[in-house]
């Protein structure tokens, strides 16, 4: 693996365990056990790396139109490599929002991808529907389900926080319940 990638994992492990607020690029060169300037002739600062971990994390998480679940068991499945990859960054959903207020340009392309990922979503449910597996009579109950499942990915770990719970891969696995849960009235099979 090359420097770079060291120095990205590294960060990731950090923010990880602690959070971004309190890991600095001299705690993650510490780490790694490199001068600050090595880092820094690498990345220009925290921002820079949480950017391109956000990036590395998009890149795993993004389906094609075309490779988009087909059916409801498909879903499963795709949603537990979901799972796996948001428990591996995390620190993004427990702190998304602090770190929209430090980064603007974090902010325009997550607003960016989420517009996207919801409309792949929105697919994904008609196609439910069109394959007779969703019973969805209404486009306003369609945005609501639509919208039910990616509140529950993206501020399930926030919710956890709230309420006092230590995250877990296991809680971050209870995060499929609720976009089950949101599908399960509708559904007909």
């Amino acid at each position: 693996m090359s420097r770079k990638l060291d120095i990205l994992e590294m960060a990731r492990k950090l923010f990880n365990e602690s959070n971004t607020q309190a890991v600095t690029t001299n705690h993650i060169a510490k780490a790694m056990e490199i001068s600050p300037g090595n880092l820094h002739y690498h990345y220009k600062n925290r921002e820079e790396i949480i950017r391109l971990l956000y990036k590395q994390m998009r890149e795993a998480m993004t389906l094609s139109i075309e490779d988009l679940p087909q059916t409801l068991e498909e879903l499963s499945e795709h949603q537990k490599i979901l799972i796996g990859i948001q428990w591996e960054y995390r620190f993004f959903f427990r702190e998304i929002l602090f770190l929209f207020s430090r980064d603007s340009e974090l902010e325009k392309m997550y607003i960016i991808d989420n517009i996207a990922h919801r409309s792949r979503i929105r697919m994904t449910m008609v196609r439910f529907v069109e394959n007779g597996e969703l019973s969805i009579d209404d486009d306003a109950t369609l945005e609501y389900v639509t919208d039910a499942i990616l509140m529950a990915w993206q501020f399930y770990t926030s919710l956890m926080q709230t309420l006092g719970r230590p995250l877990s891969r296991q809680s971050a696995e209870e995060a499929l319940q609720y976009t089950t849960n949101a599908m399960k009235p509708f559904k007909t099979v």
